[in-house]
C-alpha cells in the first residue's frame, strides 16, 4: 500500500510543478506576433495584393494616381514589406514612420476613408478571427493612410 501512496504524491507534485512552470510562461497571445497570428508572409502578401488592387480600382482614389502609371506588382511588394514590418514579421519597411505620416497628411478625408474601406474589406476576406482582425487594424492604425504613398 505504501508504494501506491508515494506514486500519488509524486504525481501530485509533478502536476503542481508543471502548472507552476506553465504559469510563468508568456501567454500564446503575447508570444506570437500579429504577423504570425494573421498567417505569416503568405497572408500578408494576399492582404497587400488585395489592398493595392482594390485601391487602384477605387474611383475615390483616382486622384492619387492621376497622370501616372502604377506598377501594381511593385506597389504590392512594398505594401507587403511595410505590413510585414508593422505586424512584427521582421521585414525591413521601405518607408519610415515620418514618410508614412507625410503621405497620410496629403489625403482628403474621402481618400482616407476609401483606403480604410479597401483595407478592411481585404482583411475581412482573409482573417476570420475578429481578434486577429482587430490586432492587425490596431497595429496598422494611423500608418494606413501613409500606405497610399506606396501606390
Amino acid at each position: 500500500m505504501k508504494p501506491l501512496g508515494l506514486g500519488r504524491t509524486a504525481t501530485v507534485a509533478l502536476i503542481a510543478a508543471f502548472m507552476a512552470a506553465c504559469s510563468s510562461m508568456p501567454s500564446m497571445s503575447t508570444a506570437v506576433s500579429t504577423f504570425d497570428q494573421l498567417g505569416g508572409m503568405s497572408t500578408v502578401n494576399k492582404l497587400a495584393d488585395g489592398f493595392v488592387n482594390s485601391s487602384l480600382k477605387d474611383p475615390r482614389l483616382s486622384g492619387l494616381t492621376a497622370g501616372r502609371t502604377v506598377d501594381a506588382a511593385a506597389a504590392s511588394t512594398k505594401v507587403s514589406d511595410q505590413l510585414c514590418a508593422v505586424l512584427g514579421g521582421g521585414c525591413k519597411a521601405p518607408f519610415t514612420d515620418a514618410q508614412l505620416s507625410s503621405a497620410a497628411s496629403k489625403l482628403s478625408p474621402d481618400q482616407t476613408k476609401a483606403l480604410s474601406d479597401n483595407f478592411s474589406s481585404t482583411l475581412n476576406s482573409l482573417a476570420s478571427n475578429p481578434a486577429v482582425r482587430d490586432a492587425v487594424t490596431k497595429a496598422v492604425g494611423s500608418k494606413l493612410g501613409g500606405l497610399s504613398g506606396l501606390l
